[in-house]
């Protein structure tokens, strides 16, 4: 017997109603991550326009439900109980204006866009510009910061707040909007003479796992060897629980077999942070973001 949304969807429903754009209730939330694991949420919202992302993230407060911003997923890891509140995608979030060698765009627009235009750093990075800002992500050749004169986030109050470098608290695969939970909406990037991408994207190609998964699960530590040089040496490679498995290409990538569980690749997390641990005498600090953690 089918039944309908429970009382949270419901009840989510009722305080979007009248803002523009989509609601999907009791959604899946998976397919809207690169590691395609996950459970659902009561409701994901699409909003049109930085106004309704805003105004939605106050009436979830107000009326207290836990809310969550989502780009494209490419860091994130959703428990398999799925997320008991109101996801807010910046899908729709795709404005994209040139002036004066200043590429202003919206959070949902995709990285590797902004890379082709003239941001080759960031060649080969999924997901869009929203989280790329606020992890600070990057690749060797340098993170997205580098390249940026603004970022405009929204405050708790609802209102757009247009944040200074000085005010964005960069630091490694970090920022003020990562700490504080403060929705990315627009960006400034100062663009530089377009490249070639071909070789930055086939030396990603050839290094990197194609099965899905979250990028790198650990930050590198400060100083020394990086953490997916400490896993490979502890013989981490291959290691499995359940679909959930340490790449063989790239110890640092856990990746999904078809049908892990977020709880199968947690305690394959807690499994590689001890082994390092108890060689290295180093604890693997996450980089992916766990949601509920």
């Amino acid at each position: 017997m089918e039944t309908g949304p429970g009382d949270g969807a419901r009840a989510l429903l009722r305080i979007l109603r009248d803002l523009p754009g989509e609601v999907g209730v009791e959604e899946p939330l998976a397919p809207h991550t690169t590691f395609r694991i996950g459970g659902k949420a009561f409701a994901l919202y699409r909003p049109t326009t930085s106004d309704a992302l805003g105004e939605a993230v106050v009436r979830a407060r107000a009326h207290g439900f836990p809310w969550l911003i989502l780009g494209g997923g490419s860091k994130l890891l959703v428990p398999d109980r799925g997320f008991p509140g109101l996801v807010l995608s910046t899908a729709a979030l795709r404005s994209w204006h040139e002036e004066e060698g200043i590429l202003r765009v919206g959070a949902g627009v995709s990285l590797a866009r902004v890379a082709r235009r003239g941001a080759w750093k960031l060649a080969g990075i999924p997901g869009t510009v929203g989280g790329a800002v606020a992890m600070n992500a990057g690749t060797r050749y340098g993170a997205i910061a580098d390249q940026l004169e603004w970022v405009q986030a929204l405050l708790p109050t609802g209102r757009l707040h247009t944040f200074s470098l000085d005010e964005c608290g960069f630091s490694y695969r970090d920022s003020v909007f990562r700490r504080l939970r403060l929705p990315v909406v627009a960006v400034g990037v100062r663009l530089q003479p377009v490249q070639d991408l071909s070789p930055l994207l086939a030396e990603r190609a050839r290094t990197q796992p194609q099965l899905p998964s979250a990028g790198c699960v650990f930050r590198n530590p400060s100083a020394g060897r990086s953490a997916g040089w400490m896993i490979d040496q502890c013989g981490l490679k291959g290691m499995r629980i359940g679909d959930a498995v340490v790449s063989e290409r790239h110890a640092n990538f856990i990746c999904n077999l078809g049908r892990a569980r977020a709880a199968e690749v947690l305690e394959l997390v807690d499994e590689v942070q001890d082994r390092v641990a108890r060689r290295f005498g180093v604890w693997l600090r996450l980089e992916l973001e766990v949601v509920g953690e």
